[in-house]
């Protein structure tokens, strides 16, 4: 394993459709203490060179976690995704002067629209193409002190070989770099990828794990740092890959519950119990996001929303949410203004009308009047 230069051992997996900027703001909210570094959806490197976003606050604040990068900029990781080194280039140069301090090429998606882009996993059958665009990357980097990191697979469809491997991370970290350019890290996902025949969902599940490929390259890249990914779902498994590898990355396990970071700082980071912040204070700390960031930027209430569904967990989380969801639903019908595209009533307080519709609907099957949702976020 290569030295250290964070302190990060844990990371939250850029994932489409979840880890959008609602969604980082929730996982820092429920883990405040720095311990863990939180990436986005993918960007692809045309939103910056030709889109232009970072001219337009709104489009901006829909793709990067504007608030975390405030003062957490050191644990946000932006992972765009290009086939082009120019377009790669004007990306980080955009990025950095954003204040973006990590930034992530995708080398792993298997898609069949990311590969017809020519990016993601199909870039591994390329390694001089890889190697080019994170050159330009660190290029566009240098002297920034803003970190470039490539995300990829195990293998690519029938050659999960030690030898292929080998030879994509030799091409993609054993350029000479200019004194001022930090090394490349490498996230492996420990799955070979499909490209034809699998969807990404499938991609993720039916390719065997194979941590030890992943950490025959850690042995055998000394002076690079790696982070694994793939399978990480439980406090001792990532323990476990711990003592292999530099850091740990966790995907489904937070998407379907996002207090494992809670139990990851207890356990790993030995925060004590009394420091970790209650599921209430966290509600209300988002809701006041979620309505700073609707009056600023016209966040729809779907999206700010939509990190609320899995923050809701135990006996409680079915009613929570179906209420959540109803309400939403009537405010829309009811208070939403297409002239002017606005909502009569915050979006706070329909997240409490929903809570006191669910504590009432519980506290009437239960005949127990003071029943409360107790289980918020267990």
């Amino acid at each position: 394993m290569a030295t250290l230069v964070r302190r990060l051992r844990t990371s939250v997996a850029p994932m489409i459709d979840v880890t959008d900027p609602c969604f980082l703001r929730l996982t820092r909210l429920i883990s405040p203490f720095g311990n863990h570094q939180l990436w986005t959806e993918m960007i692809h490197a045309n939103a910056f060179s030709r889109g232009r976003i970072h001219l337009d606050p709104v489009k901006l604040a829909q793709n990067l976690p504007l608030r975390e990068l405030e003062d957490f900029a050191d644990n946000v990781v932006v992972q765009i995704g290009s086939s082009s080194p120019q377009d790669a280039h004007e990306a980080v140069g955009t990025l950095v002067k954003l204040g973006v301090r990590n930034i992530n090429l995708n080398c792993g998606c298997p898609s069949r629209n990311v590969q017809m882009g020519a990016f993601g996993a199909v870039l591994m059958k390329t390694p001089n193409v890889v190697a080019d665009i994170v050159s330009a990357m660190s290029e566009a980097a240098r002297g920034s002190g803003c970190r470039i990191s490539v995300k990829c697979r195990i293998g690519i469809d029938e050659d999960e070989s030690p030898e292929f491997l080998h030879g994509f991370l030799s091409t993609v970290t054993g350029q000479t770099r200019h004194k001022d350019e930090l090394p490349i890290d490498i996230v492996l996902h420990a799955r070979r990828a499909w490209l034809n025949g699998l969807s990404p969902k499938q991609n993720r599940l039916v390719p065997v794990l194979n941590y030890e490929r992943a950490y025959e390259m850690v042995r055998s890249f000394t002076n690079t740092s790696f982070v694994v990914n793939g399978g990480i779902d439980s406090v001792d498994s990532v323990v476990e890959h711990l003592k292999l590898a530099d850091s740990v990355m966790i995907g489904r396990k937070v998407r379907e519950d996002p207090w494992f970071l809670s139990h990851l700082d207890q356990h790993v980071y030995n925060v004590p119990e009394h420091m970790v912040p209650t599921p209430e204070s966290v509600l209300a700390q988002y809701t006041q996001f979620a309505d700073a960031s609707h009056n600023t930027y016209g966040t729809r209430y779907s999206v700010l929303a939509r990190p609320l569904f899995v923050f809701f967990r135990g006996r409680m989380g079915k009613a929570m949410r179906t209420h959540l969801g109803w309400t939403l639903t009537k405010a829309k019908s009811q208070n939403f203004s297409h002239k002017n595209a606005t909502y009569s009533v915050q979006f706070g307080e329909l997240v409490q009308e929903a809570v006191h519709a669910a504590n009432a609907e519980y506290a009437a099957r239960s005949r127990a009047p003071d029943a409360q949702v107790a289980e918020v976020g267990a």
